[in-house]
């Protein structure tokens, strides 16, 4: 039994997603956009969401964070940044410090009012990001971004954290990257700004999570293409296109924190409205893409240029935001020790669970309230030090070893926001995939694990609190009889 502290740097950020309950395949193709072919690295066809885990392993799909200096992933270069770096290039940093220092409250023609002006916060995504948002899983909302921020007392009371596109208005999700006034996206994410009394102009910041593969996801490469990095070369162009509509659509948009989805397990057998996919490596490959776009800007494209000293304005700043992709396996990063699981995908194996999602969420939060280019407009002036939580009870199980199939697992943590304002999210590795009773929210410190095969688990809760820091503790469990 162990415990211990997940330590990030928050420069270089990490994730989480939604599961909604619609028919898996009819809203997959809505949600996406696009249909992709199935196909593994090895090219062999998928056939299982266990199949698609088993072939996922640490040495296939190495997350960009684990590649460092002189390392690569088919040749191209890992690392967030440039020259397999984690962490913002200097300058590139500093101009981001000095721009979320510029951000003031805006009132609704975009102009500067300091009483009743408000900062806009918002997301540019679809279902892959705005259940961690603020939908949850359509049950239960207590773990997203919004609910967490909202409730922590260091936020800043001028920001104003709203809700994005969410299917309000007929017509799917289309036009992601045409800015023009027929895009259905962003129509429908100017609905949803008026809904919430606020107008474009307001719009200072995005996160923008998007699922692609495919330029503006209107163009399918055909299947012999779906490799890499010709797929992750696709994602640049899309990610680059949705860049330009946000900067024309919300002109005074002045930073975009860019996140890929971490590993998901759908498979296209059955489904015969598919022509298969989305099934990895596309997720992963698609952060290539976008790390490409970022260093384009660092490297000083005029395209993405965002300093009006060296020519017209064409984007927002650009970084990263979290970072979700780890071993599919349940391998923790070698960089920070995160964990994904398949607990933490829902049962159509296409979005987050309750607890990727609540994971998802809080790696946003942590980024937001400890990264110099977001304290300045998320945290209000003169704020207190968020101290991480604390484990009060270290992680336990009821019986060990196991006899049956299922077993309790308990765990406590302590926290100067007080513990009822702490999510626990569970993971494991072992012989078989295992599901919980809850798994995300307050309650799941005391949850029920069931088995599948008997064999030697370990168990990982990380607890977070509402600025996103967090605590793990472990145990490992052995089951001798499932």
């Amino acid at each position: 039994m162990k415990t211990n502290l997940m330590q990030m740097n928050p420069p270089a950020h990490r994730p989480m997603l939604m599961a909604a309950r619609l028919g898996a395949a009819a809203f997959a193709i809505s949600c996406l956009g696009l249909v992709h072919f199935a196909r593994s690295q090895s090219g062999l066809t998928q056939t299982s969401a266990a199949h698609d885990a088993a072939g996922q392993s640490k040495e296939m799909l190495p997350p960009l964070v684990d590649l460092g200096p002189g390392q690569t992933y088919k040749g191209k270069e890992g690392g967030l940044y440039p020259e397999g770096s984690n962490v913002r290039p200097a300058a590139h940093d500093a101009a981001g410090r000095k721009i979320a220092r510029e951000i003031v409250p805006l009132d609704a023609n975009g102009n500067p009012d300091p009483v009743n002006g408000k900062i806009v916060f918002t997301l540019v995504s679809v279902s892959n990001a705005y259940g961690a948002w603020h939908r949850g899983d359509e049950k239960d909302t207590s773990t997203t971004f919004m609910t967490r921020a909202n409730a922590n007392p260091a936020k800043n009371p001028k920001l104003f954290i709203a809700y994005g596109f969410e299917y309000q208005l007929p017509g799917g999700n289309r036009g992601t990257g045409d800015p023009g006034p027929n895009s259905i996206f962003y129509r429908t994410l100017d609905h949803a700004l008026g809904l919430q009394g606020l107008t474009p102009q307001q719009v200072q910041i995005v996160w923008l999570s998007m699922p692609v593969s495919g330029r503006s996801w209107g163009i399918n490469l055909a299947p012999e293409e779906m490799h890499f990095p010709v797929d992750a070369q696709q994602s640049k162009l899309a990610w680059e296109e949705i860049v330009h509509a946000i900067h024309v659509r919300y002109p005074n948009v002045k930073i975009i924190y860019s996140s890929t989805k971490g590993a998901m397990f759908m498979t296209a057998v059955g489904k015969s409205e598919w022509v298969g996919g989305p099934l990895e490596p596309f997720n992963h490959d698609a952060a290539w893409g976008v790390k490409w776009v970022i260093e384009d800007q660092i490297n000083g494209a005029p395209d993405l240029n965002y300093d009006p000293a060296r020519g017209p304005v064409k984007a927002p700043w650009l970084s990263w935001g979290p970072y979700y992709w780890s071993y599919p396996d349940g391998t923790p990063r070698d960089y920070d020790g995160f964990v994904w699981t398949r607990a933490d995908v829902a049962a159509d194996g296409l979005h987050p669970s309750l607890s990727g999602l609540t994971k998802y969420a809080t790696l946003l939060l942590h980024q937001m309230t400890t990264d110099p280019t977001a304290t300045p407009w998320f945290l209000k002036p003169g704020a207190p030090t968020n101290h991480p939580p604390a484990i009060a009870k270290a992680a336990s199980v009821a019986a060990n070893p196991v006899s049956g199939m299922t077993t309790a697992l308990s765990v406590l943590g302590k926290d100067d926001g007080g513990e009822p304002n702490l999510t626990y999210t569970w993971s494991y590795s072992g012989p078989a995939d295992v599901t919980f009773s809850t798994n995300g929210p307050n309650r799941a410190k005391d949850t029920t694990v069931t088995f599948r095969s008997s064999g030697r688990y370990t168990f990982q809760v990380m607890i977070g609190d509402a600025g996103g820091l967090t605590a793990t503790s472990s145990i490992a469990v052995t089951v001798v009889r499932p």
